[in-house]
């Protein structure tokens, strides 16, 4: 398959980028092999892997007395972090197409982050790519520093917004813009209020009218770059060449996740190549309050079940007779009520083991294990600011502003640190576009039994399948 090169950052390129994963899911290794194969890697700069002077990993030890000197804390080992992959990955690449750092604009201390790395790892960097939020003050650190920014973006409404608040005055330091399919994507998607979760929307009609606003404001040659849903390039041939939607490139996000290089255990990889179509669910229950899409695990079944045990209170009845029946909250022996007509529920809740009882900002009660009680109080607890704000331990960066803790949702700081190190498949997140079935049904995988390393997938992906 014939692929014309994009320029991307100032240079020509092939048009296949790596997509920047989660938490040390695409690292420096990866997304540097992958640049050495002519195109764009990028690691993920969402509190990396850190190593000594030997290069040995180093686990994150918190000495913080509060969350705020812990998020301190964080944001230096994600300094580290992210300066060691970006030595990595440049040293890998040896000057071959181009490396990119991905960043969540929400993630705790996003832009003390992002001026510190890039102001120590000069040359090392071509491109920030970030999404997940408005980053309104992305170019002017990028800008700053002399690196591009992809702006990753859902709609031309989305790109719009930031083009009037900020991008006009730095359009000469927009590398590309990258259009992530919000019902394909894997990991937290794009999804606004006024899209339907379950009907897709097809991207030529979004792409159209993202390309249109771009020639509109003089960005014509700035490439597009299509992430979700990409798995064989022989089914985007309408897109390739299109000039309605101009220069376009391609960003492989679930496929790289299973290589020789990915930092996943093989136990994972494996769980990847042998999911059946359906096996990625589209749910709510992030801390960051956005829709992800996640393989259907065990960790997922149990937070579906918790939303069963689920009954209304009220703090003070006297308004509402009806709620009569008194309940006593197991973390702040607190006494609320519930409705009478909830009582054999909350009878069989008791009797099945949900003994102990959290109360969620629905005005709603949660009836979990002894087990659970204390994961949820301890996860809340050693809370370290990953997010600017945090639905699930009522962390906010933000002044004067308070969140009630929701322990429906979970830490997923833990969760994704969990899954890029350890073999449980089952008992954590694991994010993963709708695509990862294909994974079973591809040939080039040989019945989920081949592992390819990145050249080979690379080289794989440039045939069209």
């Amino acid at each position: 398959m014939i692929l014309n090169s994009v320029c991307i950052a100032g240079k020509e390129i092939l048009p296949l980028i790596e997509g920047g994963k989660g938490i040390n899911v695409s690292t420096g290794l990866t997304s540097g092999r992958w640049a050495n194969c002519g195109g764009a890697g990028t690691f993920s700069g969402v509190n990396p892997d850190f190593y000594d002077e030997n290069g040995h990993f180093l686990k994150p030890l918190f000495k913080g007395k509060n969350r705020k000197e812990k998020q301190k804390e964080l944001i230096e080992y994600g300094i580290k972090g992210c300066l060691d992959q970006a030595s990595i990955a440049h040293e890998e690449s040896r000057g071959n197409g181009l490396v990119f750092m991905n960043i969540l604009w929400e993630q705790g201390g996003s832009q003390e982050l992002l001026s510190n790395v890039l102001e120590k790892a000069k040359g090392t960097i071509k491109a920030i790519s970030c999404g997940a939020g408005m980053p309104f003050k992305l170019a002017d650190i990028c800008a700053a520093n002399k690196v591009f920014f992809n702006p990753i973006i859902s709609s031309a409404r989305v790109l719009q917004l930031l083009w009037k608040r900020s991008y006009y005055r730095f359009k000469e330091w927009i590398g590309a813009v990258i259009y992530e399919d919000p019902w394909l994507a894997g990991g937290h998607n794009g999804l606004s209020n006024s899209d339907n979760p379950f009907a897709p929307e097809k991207p030529m009609a979004r792409l159209i009218e993202i390309r249109k606003f771009m020639n509109e404001v003089g960005l014509k040659t700035v490439p597009i770059i299509i992430a979700g849903g990409i798995w064989w390039l022989s089914e985007w041939l309408d897109y390739i060449n299109n000039d309605e939607i101009g220069p376009v490139a391609f960003q492989f996000g679930t496929r790289p996740m299973v290589t020789m290089e990915s930092p996943l255990k093989d136990s994972v990889k494996h769980k990847l190549l042998n999911i059946d179509k359906g096996g990625v669910k589209l749910q709510t229950f992030s801390p960051t309050g956005l829709y992800s899409s996640a393989v259907e695990n065990e960790f997922l079944k149990d937070l579906e079940a918790q939303l069963t045990r689920q009954i209304s209170y009220v703090e003070n009845n006297e308004e509402n007779i009806e709620f009569n029946i008194p309940v006593e909250l197991t973390a702040n022996k607190k006494t609320v009520f519930i409705n009478e007509n909830d009582k054999e529920k909350f009878t069989q809740f008791i009797n099945a083991g949900y003994d102990y009882i959290l109360k969620t900002p629905s005005n709603t009660l949660i009836f979990v294990s002894k087990e659970k009680y204390e994961s949820i109080m301890d996860d809340m607890k050693n809370c370290v600011g990953c997010l600017s704000n945090c639905m699930f331990s009522g962390w906010t960066q933000r002044e004067n502003v308070v969140i009630q803790p929701d322990p429906r949702s979970f830490c997923i700081q833990k969760s994704l640190q969990n899954i890029s190190h350890t073999d449980d498949v089952e008992g954590n997140l694991l994010f993963a576009g709708q695509i990862v079935h294909r994974f079973k049904t591809d040939p080039f995988y040989k019945n989920g039994t081949f592992i390819p390393t990145v050249k080979e997938l690379v080289e794989q992906i440039k045939t069209g399948y």
